[in-house]
């Protein structure tokens, strides 16, 4: 068995979901990356990390990542995230988590119609708002080539206005 994919299990009588096509998308983000991000802080200034991720395929039904990476404060961070097509309400779908925040991002995903990106929406902790309250963010994975793709982190101010805060590339290692 590659290291790139888990085995799969049985756990129902019905046996395993079976891929469809929608799930060869997933397929061109397992591998071994690098990570190189450019982020804007709250206050304007800007910050830089790199980082690694390896995704591999859980039975062809999701991508799943673990990932490190450098915090702005020169902190470091561990994630873990899985984006798959859910065959019975016939849409993409996934998840982020991550050792710095206790909050799981579960993503509404759509897939655009030249294949080339995945928007991931999503409802999280608002970063520039007050305790409790939450805020509207976009993550898009675009790809660029089969050995290149980019993350984009926005998020959506009180006013509908939608800000770009993170850019991640990533090439395969």
């Amino acid at each position: 068995m590659s290291t790139d994919q888990l085995e799969p299990t049985q756990d129902d009588t019905h046996g395993p979901t079976k891929p469809e096509k929608e799930h060869a998308w997933l397929q061109q983000l397992v591998g071994e990356w690098n990570v190189s991000t450019e982020m804007t802080m709250p206050d304007g200034s800007a910050a830089t990390g790199t980082g690694h991720e390896s995704v591999k395929s859980l039975n062809g039904l999701w991508a799943y990542v673990e990932g490190e990476g450098n915090m702005p404060d020169g902190g470091k961070m561990r994630y873990f995230s899985g984006i798959g097509f859910d065959v019975t309400f016939k849409k993409y779908t996934g998840f982020w988590i991550a050792d710095v925040s206790s909050h799981m991002w579960k993503y509404d995903c759509e897939l655009s119609a030249d294949g080339k990106r995945l928007t991931m929406n999503c409802v999280g902790p608002n970063m520039m708002g007050g305790e409790g309250e939450t805020a509207n963010y976009r993550d898009v994975i675009e790809i660029i080539d089969a050995n290149t793709r980019t993350l984009t982190a926005s998020g959506e101010f009180a006013n509908g206005e939608w800000v770009q805060f993170m850019k991640s590339t990533l090439t395969r290692a």
